[in-house]
């Protein structure tokens, strides 16, 4: 059956990636996804861009702001240790992007790995990345899937990725049956049309990573009634 995650939160009614967002993403979705950046003092918040003014009342880069001054914008972001409390609670699946390029490279994902070793989840776990090195730093996190997120057509790598996750207007049957064969799971971002999900889940795509998880839960659901029943 098709998993739907939470893309940011429930992004399309809250604000993205804040506690609101994921709080109010536990009754309608399978899991949560956020985008993992370093403050100026290493620490591991939840937000998307570089900077902070699409999103917030504040300006200026993640990586040149402290988690002190960063957490005094509106909307209010979160630390990662509060994301996965939340997920952790929930017995949410999580899925996790290091966000790069970015002037700490690898340092993201070491932080990452020592956050992870502390807090010893016990929970589902993916990580990804638009970044093949971060991708092959990430391949040795016990019990994780990992996952290159793709932009170009009919690519698919071999080498260190259990999970391809290419944005849905890139995606044909072919390519999830070759995904299949190889063994590689498809996660498939970002949908929001009802009509799009349908066909994806009846591809056989593994995940659907949406804004709106409570509209394409509801439109998959019927599909995966049927799917069971003629099975």
């Amino acid at each position: 059956m098709t998993r739907v995650i939470a893309h940011r939160g429930y992004s399309a009614k809250y604000p993205e990636m804040s506690r609101e967002a994921y709080i109010n993403a536990i009754p309608v979705s399978d899991g949560f996804e956020c985008d993992l950046h370093l403050t100026k003092d290493h620490q591991l918040v939840c937000w998307h861009d570089d900077t902070m003014q699409r999103t917030s009342d504040m300006t200026g880069e993640v990586c040149e702001l402290t988690w002190a001054e960063m957490s005094k914008a509106h909307p209010q972001p979160i630390l990662f240790t509060e994301f996965m409390e939340i997920a952790i609670g929930a017995n949410k699946d999580v899925l996790i992007e290091t966000k790069h390029p970015n002037k700490f490279k690898g340092l993201l994902e070491r932080k990452l790995a020592e956050e992870l070793e502390r807090l010893n989840p016990k929970i589902n776990m993916s990580f990804m990345s638009f970044s093949p090195s971060a991708v092959w730093r990430m391949r040795n996190f016990p019990g994780r899937k990992v996952q290159l997120v793709e932009r170009r057509i009919n690519y698919i790598p071999k080498f260190h990725a259990d999970v391809v996750a290419p944005f849905w207007e890139l995606v044909d049957e072919s390519w999830v049956e070759l995904c299949r064969k190889r063994g590689q799971q498809m996660y498939v971002w970002t949908v929001n049309d009802p009509e799009v999900a349908k066909r994806l889940a009846n591809w056989g795509v593994d995940t659907l990573i949406t804004d709106n998880p409570e509209l394409i839960r509801k439109s998959i659901a019927g599909l995966a009634w049927f799917m069971l029943v003629a099975t």
